[in-house]
């Protein structure tokens, strides 16, 4: 059972943003941060719980290598492993996006500021955005490399 009602949780960390945030009708809030990422906060009252979700690429770069996919593996397993919640990485199944997801829970709402939570969240999305931009470099080079091995 949460201490503090999901609408005062996003009130207390807009307030330490300086913002005034409110969950919609359909119990969401969007974030945008610095026009470079939207970061979705779901309120779900049946379970007090708030899901955080961002759009990371709008495709996975082409090919992906294998230890690329180890990397976005561990990333996600790591925190886990040590006895946390962390956020995943998966495809969304309707618009084919690579999307970052998260469930924060009442324990952990009650446990952690919600603050310390949309952080490591951010932490873990600069991580993956990271690994696939270097990928994105990668098959970029690999391409441009092969181009001119043809010419």
């Amino acid at each position: 059972m949460l201490i503090k009602t999901l609408d005062d949780i996003l009130k207390e960390f807009g307030a330490k943003l300086g913002l005034e945030l409110a969950f919609d009708e359909e119990g969401a809030c969007r974030l945008e941060l610095a026009k470079l990422v939207a970061v979705d906060i779901r309120a779900n009252e049946d379970d007090g719980t708030l899901t955080l979700s961002a759009v990371v690429r709008e495709e996975l770069p082409d090919p992906v290598t294998y230890s690329t996919v180890l990397d976005l593996l561990a990333l996600a397993l790591d925190p886990a492993k040590q006895g946390g919640n962390s956020p995943v990485v998966g495809r969304d199944d309707e618009s084919g996006f690579v999307m970052m997801y998260e469930v924060a829970t009442p324990s952990m709402l009650n446990r952690k500021p919600f603050i310390e939570i949309f952080s490591e969240f951010m932490e873990t999305y600069r991580a993956v955005s990271a690994l696939l931009d270097n990928q994105e470099a990668v098959a970029a080079k690999a391409k441009a490399d092969g181009e001119s091995a043809g010419k």
